[in-house]
């Protein structure tokens, strides 16, 4: 079995540390500490993107690819539901049974 990178390890301890932090400011009604920058993530994801195979990045790119696809169709469908259905043209005609 492969051990782990140290520093992805390491940065994503320090990623859960500070969300948690977080997390119990916005409970006790202080404020949370300002998020740091990008930089934690971008080098986990670095490194994570590192110790992935090849072929599992492709199938997880493409799984991401389709998940987006399928959210952009849910997003699509739900405004197409919202916007205002056109009016018919011309009046509307009932018609009248005759007994």
């Amino acid at each position: 079995m492969v051990e782990p990178d140290l520093e992805a390890y390491l940065a994503a301890e320090r990623l859960v540390r500070e969300a948690h932090e977080r997390a119990q400011a916005a409970a006790g009604g202080g404020e949370p500490p300002p998020p740091r920058g990008a930089p934690d993530l971008t080098a986990l994801l670095d490194a994570a993107r590192g110790a992935v195979p090849p072929e599992l990045s492709r199938q997880l790119a493409e799984a991401l690819r389709d998940l987006l696809l399928a959210l952009r169709a849910i997003i699509d469908y739900s405004i197409a539901r919202l916007e205002p259905v056109p009016p018919p043209d011309g009046p509307e005609v009932e018609d009248i049974p005759i007994r």
